[in-house]
């Protein structure tokens, strides 16, 4: 009833929806309506706390699995629902020029556990002990590559299930990362540490990665994998994989073209939001644009080329690019690319140390432990951020379409892009902190005279509140925040 109301003015904006296609899904339905944590084992909670722990560099610096389930009360505290956790085999044990394999992406045997994290007794008392909490649990694997450190000849035999050279393509390392052989048959990595490329589109390798994560989900019961380096391996290789492993799987295509990530929907269930993310650091830290661009680029180019939005994972930050308070002094603006994660079409991802407002850069800055924090839930951002997944989480209890009927835009302009959801109304600006407006934005309903909460402020000063009348919605802009309204009514 609502999309066909908001049809016409949709058309205007250059926007059809798409029904969706039937299809195993592997329960989207389940993990639209999550909020995800991300997080690095060895860098979110040790055994026992020590606060003084040293907490940055590139040495495994002893976080563990029965570390997080230490801190589960602090994950539900914030409003999270899903933990994606690094992965969990057993990875090469040099220390390398780049450090140690404390993230877990260096693998050298499938077929036994990073003993630095716990054993197999510790992983599966995690997936437990989130179970028991009904909340769910999404495991990251690595099916390209394995690893090898120096420049010197590789040792195959050391490598499980893997052992021998013809089970990776020839040693080149990648020179284009857009042209699609080179990825998918290059090495990635560099003479100091090298990740020797698995020949995944060998049908006898297919079979063997298949075996190994429908063993894997039988042994530990998680709910969830999150793929990495997708696009280095041929897309035909995930439909089967994806199928023997039974569970959700969410892919890294880390690229900025809708039309290139949008594709592999097709393959598997889920892809990491890339191309929303290069926006957002466009509009709302680097602000080379505009709020009409944004729409553009951020919703309608990605309506365009993804098969189902509403299953993409969004993010600002992870392990892998730069803190967004790195180089943001603006907190408005951090706010603003926070909500778009949480309230665009998707699911939200926060990663480790967002919500305690860390600022480091690259590699190893952007991976500082949790620790040092002291798991403090009374800082700013943590407190935006819980109330925000809270709310969140009511919208889809309330409402069944909640996570599963596109946004719809209700004002674009150079400053302003807002838009409405099943009981709520968002409005973001990339206007920064100085930005303060009053706002009317007509509205497609017969409502007279109806108040609306503001998720930032409760109880708004006299004159400043929201509300609907006359079939316009009457808000404000403060200080370029952006603004989330809800119906009062699913408070009670």
């Amino acid at each position: 009833m609502i999309l066909a109301m908001f049809r016409p003015f949709l058309s205007c904006l250059g926007y059809t929806p798409k029904a969706p296609e039937k299809a195993n899904d592997y329960g989207a339905a389940i993990w639209r309506k999550q909020n995800i944590y991300q997080l690095l084992t060895d860098r979110f909670a040790r055994n026992e706390d020590d606060y003084d722990h040293p907490a940055t560099g590139r040495l495994y610096l002893g976080g563990t699995w029965r570390g997080i389930i230490s801190k589960l009360d602090y994950l539900q505290s914030l409003g999270i629902t899903a933990v994606w956790i690094s992965p969990i085999v057993k990875n090469i044990e040099e220390t390398t020029g780049y450090g140690q394999a404390y993230h877990g992406y260096w693998t050298e045997d499938m077929t036994e556990l990073n003993s630095h994290f716990g054993t197999a007794d510790d992983l599966r008392a995690l997936v437990q002990a989130l179970h028991e909490r009904n909340m769910l649990c999404m495991i990251d694997i690595v099916v390209n590559h394995m690893a090898h450190s120096g420049s010197g000849p590789v040792n195959f035999a050391r490598y499980r299930p893997f052992h021998r050279a013809e089970d990776y393509h020839e040693k080149r390392f990648i020179r284009d990362y857009d042209n699609l052989n080179d990825c998918l048959t290059g090495w990635l990595g560099d003479n100091v540490v090298c990740l020797p490329d698995i020949r995944t589109e060998n049908p006898r390798i297919c079979s063997i990665f298949q075996n190994w994560i429908a063993f894997l989900h039988r042994e530990y019961n998680f709910d969830g994998i999150r793929v990495d380096t997708a696009k280095h391996v041929q897309k035909t290789f995930y439909p089967p994989f994806v199928h023997a492993a039974n569970v959700f799987a969410m892919a890294e295509v880390f690229h900025g073209d809708p039309a290139y990530v949008g594709v592999y929907q097709h393959y598997l269930p889920s892809v990491l939001n890339y191309p929303l993310y290069y926006q957002l650091r466009d509009t709302f830290l680097d602000r080379k644009q505009n709020m009409s661009v944004f729409y553009q680029k951020a919703v309608l180019d990605i309506h365009r080329s993804f098969y189902d939005v509403t299953t993409a994972g969004n993010f600002v930050e992870n392990h892998d690019v730069p803190r967004f308070l790195h180089t943001c002094r603006d907190y408005s603006l951090a706010v603003n690319a926070l909500v778009a994660t949480i309230f665009m079409d998707g699911f939200p991802i926060i990663y480790q140390g967002q919500e305690q407002m860390y600022n480091g850069g690259d590699d190893p800055e952007n991976r500082d432990a949790l620790w040092k924090s002291r798991y403090d839930t009374t800082n700013s951002m943590f407190r935006v951020i819980s109330s925000l997944l809270k709310y969140r989480l009511k919208l889809c209890d309330i409402y069944s379409n909640f996570t599963t009927e596109p946004t719809q835009p209700l004002l674009v302009n150079d400053q302003l892009y807002a838009f409405t959801r099943p009981g709520v109304y968002v409005i973001l600006t990339n206007m920064g902190s100085t930005f303060n407006s009053r706002i009317q934005i007509p509205l497609r309903t017969t409502c007279e005279n109806k108040p609306l909460v503001d998720a930032f402020d409760e109880k708004p000063p006299a004159g400043l509140e929201s509300r609907i009348a006359s079939s316009t919605l009457h808000t404000s802009i403060q200080f370029g925040f952006p603004k989330v309204l809800i119906d009062p009514s699913i408070l009670y």
